[in-house]
Parts: structure tokens; sequence; C-alpha cells
């Protein structure tokens, strides 16, 4: 797997997924998205550019990544999502638990916004 994770203002950035956000890459996913958050900002934005499946490890990692987020003061947004990624999230009813933006700046920008408690 060869996500892509960067830090804009005060906010980590994660890109590059694969198209197939499912229980093949899920834990890949948090071994590199982990560390990051270990040692970095706790605002994390998730793009979703590309990506065309999700499953329920997909839903859970991500899940996951917001409790940690959470119990930390910190905050996630996605980004990029396609109409079918729109549709499950929409289906699960998880458009109320993620912040959900247009496009990666939009999504850097509304998190820079937030403030950590």
């Amino acid at each position: 797997m060869k996500l892509s994770i960067t830090e804009q203002n005060g906010v980590l950035v994660v890109g590059n997924l694969p198209e197939k956000f499912d229980y093949t890459v899920c834990n890949d996913a948090l071994r590199h998205i982990n560390p990051a958050l270990d040692d970095g900002p706790k605002k994390l934005v998730i793009s979703f550019t590309g990506v065309s499946f999700l499953d329920s490890c997909g839903i859970g990692t991500l899940i996951t990544l917001r409790n940690r987020l959470m119990k930390e003061k910190g905050s996630m947004a996605l980004c990029d999502i396609g109409e079918r990624l729109e549709n499950i999230l929409k289906i699960t009813d998880l458009r109320k638990v993620f912040a959900l933006y247009g496009n990666t700046d939009e999504a850097v920008v509304g998190l820079s916004d937030v403030k950590s408690s």
C-alpha cells in the first residue's frame, strides 16, 4: 500500500487509498496512519479520491480512527467522496458521524478552524 500522509496547516492528510478500501488493506492503513497520529497533529483528513468500494472493515477502520481522535480531543473529516461511497455513508447513517467535504483543501480549512480542546 502506498498511502500518502502529509501535513497541511496542522492537519494530517491521508491520500492515495486503493480503489477498494476493504478488509485486505485496512490493517495496513492503520499501521501507516497510527504512527503519524502518534507524532503529529490530532486532526485528520482522509481523501477518497479514486476509491470506489468500501466494506464493513473499511467503515470499522474509519470509526476506529475517529474514536481514537475523539479520545485525544482531535477531529477527523472525509473528502472526495464519490457517489457510490456517498450512498454507502447514507445507508449506514455515517454522514452524521463524519464531517464531509468536497475536496482536500476544503477539509483542511474546515479542520483548521476546529479548536482542539
